[in-house]
């Protein structure tokens, strides 16, 4: 089948033909022949039939308009009420009392007897008196009466204002025991429970303290005491003490500085020695930290001027820092110190009040104390600390028997140069009010005495556990057991020629279990009862002088107002 073009095409061809095939009319003649035609061919073009679809939207594109709301307020007669804007409510705030009472009894004649007085919650000032009361009435095997008793009387008041707080507290103590490290067939019992042996110390102290509580950084904090106490024994000796000090808190730039000065005065008398002393301190440090890590530098100076002893000046540095490797888990720390510790008549008494009355006094000079070690927690209920430290002192004082008594029944006080390693941990378990568990433990290594000298009186280790259990509030039960390892001594021993000698001996261990428990029968009443000693068991913290037995006790607390 043709199409068109090729129709036209064919057309064309058969003209041209016919044209040039036709004979001229006048073959040979001069005539011209002239063709013409009126036919003018053409071609139109070509339409081409596209094989894809189309498809044409008839939906025709609106114009934009421009749409608009006329706001018109529709009138009401409803008035909403006001809300209250919204308040934090508080715990109840505990109910104070004015007043509690505390009473028991035990064997070996043990009263006990208590009472706290107090005004109720204040913004502006707190005040109160407390009285203390514990005696008991025995012989020690093999010893003299043993009986002793413990009086306290304290006031103390406080006084809030804007930015400080003034604190004030007046103290009395009476606290009578027996020189009872003897044989009792050396001495009637009568003559030893009428008043023979017997030790009786007053003391009277006052405290002042200010303390300011600055929030601006620029502001200078400061915390200000000043002390006063006497004591006095039976024996006629005596020891007054001025001590006042000032600590100082500022920034500078970004690190805290503070400066601790301190100035301590002692007159200890005697009937055979007068002793006075003055220690001044001045220590200035600086506190540096980041996120993770913490670092305290300073200076720790001392001046000591005491009777007939030339005046002593003292250099101690002063470095801590510790970093927080992850979250508390582990934080190492490390450090160098040292100090000037004070020794005074009261401070030998409290520790051992067995010596004798006119002791030797001479101030201890930690020349330097390295310690490095590791705390942190272990769990949301359990933390630990891991510590050694090795320090050096000059002039630690010891206690001995004087065996140039009669009785043989009072301490005096050694010094001796030591060096001491100590390692100590500690891990405490906490299940928020119900559980306390606390476990610690110390190594003592000393050296460097002089030759055939011990660490007389100081244990090798001491353990301690120590736990309470609360059940809703109701029922409280505590436990503490303890183990102090051996100790060096010095003894008199007779041979079976009469002959005398003082040889060094070590003293057992001790050993200890006490138990306590609580009753709470309402806010108000409650009933307690301890038992120590529970393994009967009779032991020497100081030599010649045996501890109580087991002993238990009965009480009640009252609040009655």
């Amino acid at each position: 089948m043709y199409s068109t073009k090729h129709i036209i095409l064919l057309v064309f061809l058969l003209i041209g033909i016919h044209s040039v095939a036709q004979p001229p009319s006048n073959i040979g003649g001069s005539d011209t022949v002239k063709n013409t035609s009126i036919y003018d061919a053409t071609m139109k073009d070509a339409v081409k039939q596209s094989d894809l679809p189309e498809i044409n939207d008839t939906v025709g594109k609106l114009k934009d308009k421009q749409l608009g709301i006329q706001p018109k307020p529709v009138e009401t007669s409803y008035k909403a009420p006001p809300i209250k804007a919204a308040k934090m409510v508080n715990e109840p705030l505990s109910k104070l009392y004015y007043s509690q009472l505390k009473a028991g009894f035990g064997n070996y004649t043990m009263p006990y007897g208590e009472i706290w007085l107090n005004n109720l919650r204040s913004k502006e000032y707190v005040y109160g008196f407390h009285y203390k009361h514990l005696s008991a009435r025995y012989t020690a095997e093999d010893r003299g009466f043993a009986g002793w008793s413990d009086n306290d009387v304290n006031l103390y008041a406080k006084k809030f204002y804007k930015k400080h707080v003034l604190s004030g507290d007046l103290n009395y103590y009476r606290n009578v025991s027996q020189f009872y490290g003897y044989p009792d067939s050396l001495v009637e019992k009568n003559d030893v429970t009428n008043n023979f042996a017997r030790q009786r110390f007053h003391t009277f102290e006052g405290k002042l303290n200010l303390k300011s509580f600055y929030t601006d950084s620029s502001s200078i904090n400061h915390d200000i005491h000043l002390n006063y106490y006497n004591i006095r024994d039976k024996f006629e000796t005596a020891e007054n003490n001025i001590f006042a000090d000032g600590l100082i808190k500022t920034y500078v730039n970004k690190e805290r500085l503070n400066v601790l000065i301190s100035a301590d005065y002692y007159n200890t008398k005697s009937k055979t020695d007068t002793v006075n002393d003055f220690i001044f301190r001045l220590t200035p440090y600086f506190q540096a930290g980041g996120e993770k890590w913490n670092v305290d530098l300073g200076l720790n100076v001392a001046i000591d001027e005491m009777t007939d002893v030339s005046t002593k000046f003292y250099f101690y540095p002063k470095l801590g820092i510790h970093y927080n490797i992850y979250n508390n888990f582990v934080i190492p720390y490390a450090g160098v110190t040292g100090g000037l510790e004070k020794n005074s008549f009261r401070s030998f008494t409290t520790t051992n009040p067995f010596i004798i009355s006119n002791p030797a006094y001479l101030n201890t000079n930690n020349v330097y104390n390295l310690f490095g070690g590791l705390r942190g927690v272990l769990s949301s209920k359990t933390s630990y600390d891991a510590k050694a430290t090795y320090s050096k002192y000059k002039n630690m004082p010891f206690f001995l028997i004087n065996y140039d008594d009669f009785l043989s029944n009072k301490f005096t006080v050694l010094y001796n140069d030591v060096t001491l390693l100590n390692v100590n941990g500690q891990i405490k378990y906490q299940l928020k009010e119900k559980v306390n568990v606390i476990a610690k433990g110390n190594y003592y290594g000393y050296s460097g005495l002089d030759s055939g000298a011990y660490a007389w009186h100081k244990p090798d280790f001491d353990v301690t556990l120590s736990a309470t259990y609360n059940l809703k509030s109701k029922i409280i039960i505590k436990a503490d057991l303890f183990y102090i390892g051996k100790q060096w001594a010095r003894q008199l021993e007779t041979s079976s020629l009469g002959v005398q000698t003082v040889n060094n001996v070590q003293l057992k261990g001790i050993a200890d279990i006490n138990l306590g428990a609580e009753y709470r029968y309402s806010k108000m009443l409650s009933f307690f009862a301890t038992f120590n000693n529970i393994g009967n068991v009779r032991y020497y913290r100081w030599d010649r002088y045996p501890t109580q037995r087991f002993n238990a006790m009965i009480g009640v607390t009252f609040v009655p107002f």
